[in-house]
């Protein structure tokens, strides 16, 4: 295999092609490793990043992985293993020591599943190309991966790897993606799925909202209203709570819109928006990625009518319309609110897996001999 390392996106322009028929047969093949998806954040969230993406071929010169990877410097306190990180809005730790990270392309907030692009059965030898690869680089003190699935091969074999060149390896469970599998039918959904408690709660909400009011939803789907529904969006979900309102500045908005513009153009966008008596009162960001439905942000409406539960009854009208357009599965994404289970949705796992690079000379980590030095 021939790796090279490419440290700007414009050089990866020729690579478009390639990029995504690879990852549909790579073993984590998910929305957020597209070409689309890790152009559009490196776009919102690169600045002050080195970029640092990894592309391996056979010796025929066919294309057999990617690694898109980037280098952060951000000040850690080097006495924690696995110190909390915020890539789209960096924390620094008073005290802390000035440290360079590597992360995969695409951060901690905004990308539920990241992974190398690889199929499975080269994962061990993608692994071990890409610790070369790091262990003749310079500029970095920790392996940072997030959002790894815990299905995938990748974690086990870096661990693996890593240990055997005598670096620290810390692994610890990120977070959960509670996911729902859909039957063929809606009535197989309620009867099968939710228990009675579950079944009775969806229908009484659904029941008394279309009761007390015009209640009607629709997708935003063309280019012509796709402008207007993500103000609606945007609007709901800073509404919601003042941590959203906190979490929507200007930047993760233009990095929505250029997200939404792109999944529209590519048949995967799915905005929706839930009208009571004609005024918005919730919506929700999903995609339609494979065979899953992606359950990405939400908004509602917190004054008018907040006691008819607007958020859950439009989930009861998009799980519907999912197995009515043949989705297997309805996937939450990260958290693990209450509301996902009374779906019945159930847990996967996202792993994260930390690399403390040893200095070979002296038989420490290069974090150590940094801060000491």
């Amino acid at each position: 295999m021939k790796a090279r390392v490419h440290e700007d996106f414009e050089d990866l322009a020729d690579l478009q092609a390639e990029w995504n028929p690879l990852l549909v047969h790579s073993e984590t093949n998910v929305l957020f490793l597209t070409w689309e998806w890790q152009r559009a954040w490196w776009n919102a969230f690169g600045a002050g990043k080195s970029l640092r993406v990894l592309i391996i071929r056979d010796e025929s010169g066919d294309l057999k992985a990617i690694v898109p990877l980037f280098v952060q410097e951000t000040r850690l306190d080097p006495r924690i293993t696995m110190p909390d990180i915020n890539i789209e809005r960096p924390l620094d730790v008073a005290g802390g020591t000035r440290q360079r990270t590597v992360h995969l392309v695409g951060g901690t907030e905004v990308s539920d599943y990241l992974d190398i692009i690889a199929p499975a059965k080269l994962t061990r030898e993608v692994c071990a190309t890409l610790l070369d690869v790091l262990a003749d680089m310079k500029d970095w003190h920790l392996l940072d991966l997030h959002c790894l699935p815990a299905r995938s091969p990748t974690a086990a074999a870096i661990a693996e790897l890593s240990r055997a060149r005598g670096w620290d390896v810390h692994q610890a469970r990120e977070d959960v993606c509670p996911v729902l599998a859909l039957p063929n039918t809606w009535a197989e959904y309620l009867s099968q799925t939710l228990n009675k408690k579950q079944r009775h709660e969806l229908r009484r909400k659904i029941r008394r909202a279309e009761r007390q009011t015009q209640a009607e939803w629709h997708w935003i789907n063309d280019a012509s209203t796709l402008s207007e529904g993500l103000e609606i969006f945007f609007r709901l979900h800073k509404a919601s709570a003042p941590e959203k309102d906190a979490f929507m500045d200007e930047r993760m908005q233009a990095f929505f819109r250029e997200v939404a513009e792109f999944a529209l153009k590519r048949n995967w966008l799915r905005l929706s928006v839930l009208h009571f008596n004609e005024q918005p009162v919730a919506s929700h960001l999903c995609f339609d990625y494979g065979n899953d439905r992606l359950v990405y942000n939400s908004g509602f409406e917190p004054l008018a009518y907040h006691d008819l539960s607007s958020g859950i009854i439009l989930l009861g009208y998009l799980i519907e319309d999912a197995i009515r357009s043949g989705c297997r599965r309805f996937d939450f994404l990260q958290g693990s609110e209450r509301y996902k289970y009374n779906f019945g949705a159930k847990d996967t796992e996202v792993l994260r897996l930390v690399v403390h690079r040893k200095d070979a000379l002296r038989g420490r980590s290069v974090v150590e001999a940094h801060c000491r030095e």
